[in-house]
């Protein structure tokens, strides 16, 4: 072939000097002599002009195969294969070595998702941490996604970087360089990237996407954390509620005169019972007005039972005038006289109503007796023990009665029952080697019978007069007096009679809230001692002892929604397979096995030039490498005869260059 000197460039003795020193470094540094270097029929002078210096290979072999290149070995002297410059070049660079950055990048990525959920599942439903210098919890959260989506770019950004070799191992437009570099460091970039290559390559596709994925990966992991009100149990403060073991009404005992009476606040209590139309509270402690008493708890007190007795009415006749009687007895109301009467039955307060008979006369009212013009109901008041829940919100008590028993074991004066639950094993016990059959498992009270004469009568402990003992909390109780003084108030409380007609009403004034100017019926009587019966329980409670619950403090909460931890889980499962596909393909690929990633050093010691035409290049495969050989280079970006290049120097400023304007 025939070779073309070509024409001698008129430059400056100093920059001859330059270029002279920048090749003798250069080739030195890539095992080349300037000695006695020929390319092709031209010999240049190193001391007149760079274009003179004889090119030699000094020590290395000459231009390698293409089996060469592609690292396949070659006999030595004695026969042995020998690997090729490529290959052994190739086995010094471990992937290790290559991507342990990449590595370390991705293990971080890993921290900062066990960091994330290890510091947001302690306070899922827990009020906000108090941290140091006012540090919130989303705070945190935003730093371990910024440090994952930074370590995530790096890994993205270098491994297409690195792909961007291989790709050009096939005739690519240049531009493609560019397309890479910007891809590797952002998501703008990964899309023109995505629109250059059209997604003709899978793994570079798939890195685009990613890199474009990973912009969400911040605002959508914050959506992992969210905040509510909640209310947190506060121990430095008590609640309580009152309960009582002992159904008491307040009664008066005397010797003589007013034996069995009652204390008159009860009967106050239960006065204000019947006019009040919505049952009487359960006085509570709560100071936040938002509290809870686990579970069920039970007290003594009172309970109202009713029965609707209208079907035993016995209607007569005379001249103007009907009578409704109650045979048991005899309890009489008529038309106008007599319309509601109430008074002591045989078993219970009974109410009589008499107006008409079946509409025969004018409509008393549109309820169920006033339609039928009659009616009648029989209602006691008899101890009982309730058991409740309960809970406070906003100050306001909603005490739910679940249950009621009147399961008593009744002597002569004592009503007695034991709550089994309350009981310990060592108790059962005691009660079945006392004769008492029964199944723990089944039995909620256990009636039981205390004598006369226990010496604790108000805080029984003795069981069939024998040294069995049963904690107190477990016993329930009353006694005969507390009925009989009960009942002898009922009887002047509810008795009377009210007359009604027209603009015409007579009668006592309980029994006139009662009657309800004729709307009374049997619902509405049933409510009037179930009011009467909840107050008397209510002075009985505050006769015995609080129950305690737990405070409830409003407090801002951490509300944990895992579901959105998906999208940063997905980032990193689609970001560890596309890094193994990387090193994979650059392994496999002649073209990116070298460690050049986003160097640009890689662009500077590569020329551009036809096949043949590049003078003399690097191969150094090693990134480290690379940078190494740059520290002992001295360069200057300069123009000569209006061409601007990179010109290695001894000193990094050179008398005669033309620096460019600013």
């Amino acid at each position: 072939m025939e070779h073309h000197s070509p024409a001698p460039l008129n430059r400056r003795p100093s920059t001859a000097s330059t270029a002279s020193g920048w090749t003798a470094r250069t080739l030195a540094g890539m095992g080349l002599s300037t000695e006695h270097v020929t390319l092709g029929d031209t010999f240049v002078n190193t001391e007149n002009d760079v274009r003179s210096i004889p090119l030699e290979l000094s020590n290395v072999p000459k231009q390698r195969s293409e089996s060469e290149q592609l690292g396949q070995v070659h006999p030595t002297q004695d026969g042995q294969a020998a690997p090729s410059p490529q290959s052994q070049s190739s086995k010094s660079i471990t992937l290790v070595k290559i991507w342990w950055l990449e590595m370390a990048s991705f293990f971080l990525v890993i921290v900062m998702i066990a960091a994330l959920v290890g510091t947001i599942r302690p306070y899922q439903n827990q009020p906000l941490p108090q941290w140091p210098y006012s540090l919130s919890i989303n705070t945190i959260v935003s730093f371990y996604s910024e440090v994952m989506r930074a370590a995530m770019i790096m890994v993205l950004g270098e491994c297409l970087s690195q792909l961007k070799w291989s790709w050009f191992t096939k005739p690519r437009p240049l531009d493609h360089m560019e397309h890479y570099d910007n891809a590797s460091r952002g998501p703008w970039g990964s899309v023109k990237l995505l629109w250059a290559i059209r997604l003709s390559a899978i793994l570079p596709s798939l890195g685009g996407i990613m890199m474009i994925l990973s912009l969400l990966l911040v605002p959508l992991t914050q959506q992992i954390v969210q905040f509510n009100s909640c209310e947190i149990p506060d121990k430095t403060l008590n609640a309580s509620i009152p309960k009582t073991n002992f159904a008491s009404t307040g009664t008066s005992l005397h010797v003589g005169a007013g034996l069995n009476t009652i204390y008159p606040i009860v009967q106050d209590t239960m006065n204000s019972a019947v006019y009040e139309s919505e049952l009487k509270q359960t006085p509570f402690t709560c100071p936040t007005g938002n509290c809870t008493f686990d579970g069920v708890y039970h007290s003594a007190g009172w309970c109202s039972t009713c029965e609707d007795i209208s079907d035993q009415i016995e209607i007569s006749s005379k001249p103007g005038q009907l009578n409704f009687t109650l045979p048991s007895s005899n309890l009489t109301a008529t038309a106008g006289i007599r319309t509601f009467v109430m008074a002591q039955g045989n078993t219970g307060i009974q109410s009589i109503l008499g107006w008409s008979v079946n509409g025969t006369q004018q409509r008393l009212s549109n309820t169920s007796w006033g339609i039928r013009g009659y009616g009648a109901a029989e209602c006691t008041i008899d101890p009982c023990i309730r058991s409740y829940n309960s809970t406070v919100k906003g100050g306001r008590l909603t005490e739910t009665l679940l249950s009621t028993s009147k399961n008593w074991t009744k002597n002569e004066y004592w009503l007695n029952s034991i709550d089994v639950s309350c009981l310990k094993a060592t108790e059962i016990q005691a009660l079945h080697n006392a004769g008492y059959d029964f199944d723990p498992e089944k039995t909620a009270w256990l009636p039981y019978n205390l004598s006369v004469r226990a010496s604790e009568a108000f805080n029984p402990s003795v069981i069939n007069a024998t040294n069995t003992t049963i904690r107190p909390e477990c016993i329930y109780q009353t006694y005969r007096g507390q009925i009989l003084s009960l009942n002898t108030y009922l009887k002047t409380m509810f008795a009377g009679e009210v007359a009604f007609a027209p603009s015409v009403l007579g009668g006592p004034a309980i029994l006139q809230s009662i009657f309800q100017e004729g709307n009374v019926t049997y619902s509405t009587i049933d409510d009037t001692f179930n009011r009467v019966a909840q107050a008397l329980t209510i002075y009985a409670r505050g006769e015995g002892t609080n129950i305690t619950g737990l405070v409830y403090q409003t407090e801002t909460c951490v509300s944990v929604r895992w579901g959105w931890l998906t999208y940063p889980l997905a980032l990193v499962l689609g970001t560890m397979i596309f890094f193994l596909w990387t090193i994979d393909h650059t392994r496999r690929n002649v073209g990116s096995r070298q460690d050049y990633k986003s160097s640009p050093l890689a662009l500077l010691f590569h020329r551009l030039g036809d096949a043949g035409s590049e003078g003399p290049v690097s191969n150094i495969e090693n990134s480290g490498e690379l940078q190494k050989k740059a520290k002992e280079m001295k360069v200057v970006f300069q123009s000569t005869n209006d061409v601007w290049r990179f010109t290695e120097v001894e000193h990094a400023c050179t008398s005669g260059v033309n620096k460019p304007s600013v």
